[in-house]
């Protein structure tokens, strides 16, 4: 029979094939961030650019008038109505001062054609550069729609790979429960009730252990950069985003008040929890919550990953916040990273 020692090296395999996974999805995590942020600068780019040209537009529009009236002025003068016209060029006196009178007269004009000229000019090229962003835009789009699928695909994986890691670990378990058992049968029939009472008890949790007093957010296969401060279409980013794949649970950081925030708007479906601990955690996007607003105890599923608000259409997650003592917000990665 093969013993807990000769299954080491499936458990080994085993494990390794989860952080392989978990790094994959890590450096699908990060390129998925960095053409959102891309995205991001291009749209404010855009909307420059868009700005830009409806200025110009109205300039332009001011000018062709200008630069009309002109054009009519010329053709109804041109019969002799001018003011200008009773200046014959039959006296070369008379031909200098005419000359030196039509390029006064007509000097607002001609600035006001060649602006428009110029103008025109400018515009062209504005729109060639507006039509330049916008296929960045949607390169960008396309890059992260992508990333959003490989994220999803490494997720899927390491998170059968972990079920396979503790499927191993439950069967090495219950092997060394069994041994412990036979060991306790031949030594006293006490030990042997006491080491039953203490192996019911010492079935491993699904909820990895704390540190720094809370535990790990996500209860599966998860996968998240520091991505704190980055620019976003709202604004800087001020949380850690936790990429799972749907309906994976989300738990009770710590113990405290769970309070299930109605839908709507950027955040969706989502849960402040006021932490036993002084400390305020907020987690959004969920899919679905797991019972209504309530005190929760440490590691107790609250709701489960989804993609809800401005988040629908991309990469399913939570976006996680710390906000030590009720306060402002600060960077939850150092956080997570230590737990997750």
């Amino acid at each position: 029979v093969t013993g807990p020692a000769g299954a080491a090296d499936p458990l080994d395999d085993a494990k390794a094939r989860v952080a392989a996974a978990r790094e994959a999805a890590d450096e699908a995590t990060a390129r998925y961030d960095e053409a959102q942020t891309r995205h991001a600068e291009i749209t404010g780019e855009i909307e420059e650019l868009e700005a830009a040209i409806e200025s110009a537009r109205a300039r332009a529009g001011v000018l062709e008038v200008a630069v009309e009236r002109r054009a009519v002025s010329a053709y109804k003068n041109r019969g002799g109505d001018s003011p200008l016209a009773g200046l014959g060029d039959d006296e070369p006196i008379t031909a200098v001062r005419r000359e030196k009178l039509l390029a006064e007269a007509s000097a607002a004009d001609n600035a006001a054609v060649d602006e428009l000229a110029q103008l025109n000019d400018d515009l062209e090229e504005r729109r060639d550069d507006l039509e330049e962003r916008r296929r960045e835009a949607e390169d960008a789009l396309a890059a992260m729609e992508a990333e959003a699928r490989s994220i999803q695909s490494e997720l899927t994986a390491a998170q059968q790979a972990q079920a396979q890691v503790e499927e191993q670990i439950r069967q090495l378990e219950a092997a060394r429960q069994e041994a412990e058992r036979q060991q306790a049968a031949r030594e006293e029939a006490e030990r042997q009730a006491r080491d039953r009472a203490g192996s019911s008890r010492s079935q491993p949790s699904a909820t990895p252990a704390g540190v720094g007093g809370i535990v790990c957010p996500i209860r599966g296969a998860v996968s998240f950069i520091d991505s704190w401060g980055h620019p976003r279409p709202q604004g800087p980013h001020m949380g850690v985003d936790l990429m799972s794949p749907r309906g994976t649970p989300n738990v009770a950081v710590v113990g405290g008040v769970a309070t299930m925030r109605s839908a709507g708007g950027r955040p969706g479906l989502g849960v402040s929890l006021r932490g036993d601990d002084g400390n305020l955690y907020y987690y959004f996007h969920l899919d679905s919550y797991e019972g209504g607003s309530r005190h929760v105890s440490q590691g107790e599923v609250i709701g489960y990953v989804g993609n809800t608000g401005d988040a629908s259409g991309g990469p399913t997650h939570t976006h996680f916040e710390v906000h030590p003592g009720g306060g402002g917000a600060v960077n939850p990665y150092p956080y997570v990273s230590a737990v997750c």
